[in-house]
């Protein structure tokens, strides 16, 4: 993750975000996304606890 700009973390999110909506469960998504599935729990986590917004999520999974 520390290797990846916030830009790019705000996209994933939004996909993360996009694909949860549509109503895939984590699994589906980390398979689709090649991502790990704690990661997609956190994202979740964050977008229920604190925002929709993908940016704002963004910053709180990096200072995680």
């Amino acid at each position: 993750m520390a290797t990846k700009t916030l830009e790019q973390i705000t996209k994933e999110i939004e996909e993360i975000l996009a694909r949860n909506d549509e109503g895939q469960t984590v699994r589906q998504i980390s398979q689709a996304l090649d991502l790990e599935e704690d990661y997609i729990c956190s994202v979740l986590v964050c977008r229920q606890s604190h925002s929709d917004d993908a940016a704002s999520i963004a910053h709180m999974v990096m200072m995680e």
